[in-house]
């Protein structure tokens, strides 16, 4: 799976959880394990954009010596 596809799919999965953290709020159901899922979801989209930055600085780094 792409980068791209990857960070695609965490953002879905992030838009319905929010969804589903919502509604819990709404109905005052505890949502403790969907906040911790949540939070591991916006670490990895976070990591993954961490690593697309250092991987162009790299490239251009190695095109601008040539």
């Amino acid at each position: 799976m792409s980068k791209y596809n990857l960070e695609k799919s965490l953002r879905k999965e992030l838009s319905q959880l929010n969804d589903i953290i919502d509604e819990k709020i709404l109905r005052g159901y505890s949502y403790a394990r969907e906040a911790k899922r949540h939070k591991f979801i916006l670490s990895r989209i976070q990591e993954i954009k961490r690593k697309s930055k250092s991987g162009t600085n790299w490239l251009s780094r190695t095109l601008s010596i040539v």
